[in-house]
């Protein structure tokens, strides 16, 4: 039988996509950066009011770019060996992560020092929604690599 595989795009394209996504992205931090810092203050956690700006810029960084460019390196660096953009690819996850929780503790610190109450919007139980999924998502994964590499370390032994 033939091989009926699709013969592989055109790369100048797809970096000139690359490109144009991380620019905007990058864009888009300074922006909600500037929006916190020139017109909200700034950030910082020892200030209630400017704790809570802390939020947007982190779930900006955290769940929109840095989780994007842990969903593209395998097509970025597809040239590169499967270890080095594995690890890549599970850097970029964890400290979108751990930048998005930082977001997320930071406003739940703001409602509880201002004696707000949680999770009282659509917003709050959607972007929950999110992270979990995404934490979920993140653990099993972690944990289904770990059994493959033992399936497979078995396998190369038996």
């Amino acid at each position: 039988m033939e091989d009926l595989a699709a013969p592989a795009p055109s790369s100048a394209g797809f970096t000139y996509t690359v490109a144009t996504s991380q620019m905007m992205g990058l864009a888009v931090i300074l922006v909600v950066g500037a929006w916190m810092g020139v017109y909200r203050g700034g950030i910082a956690w020892e200030s209630p009011e400017l704790q809570f700006n802390i939020h947007p810029l982190c779930m900006i960084i955290g769940m929109v770019f840095l989780q994007g460019d842990a969903l593209l390196v395998y097509r970025i660096f597809r040239n590169e060996s499967k270890r080095s953009t594995k690890i890549l690819h599970g850097l970029l996850h964890a400290l979108a992560l751990v930048i998005a929780l930082v977001g997320l503790i930071a406003v739940f610190e703001y409602h509880k020092k201002k004696s707000f109450q949680n999770m009282y919007s659509l917003h709050s139980w959607c972007g929950i929604a999110a992270f979990s999924f995404y934490l979920l998502q993140v653990i099993y994964k972690n944990i289904e690599q770990h059994y493959a590499q033992d399936r497979s370390q078995w396998h190369s032994t038996h």
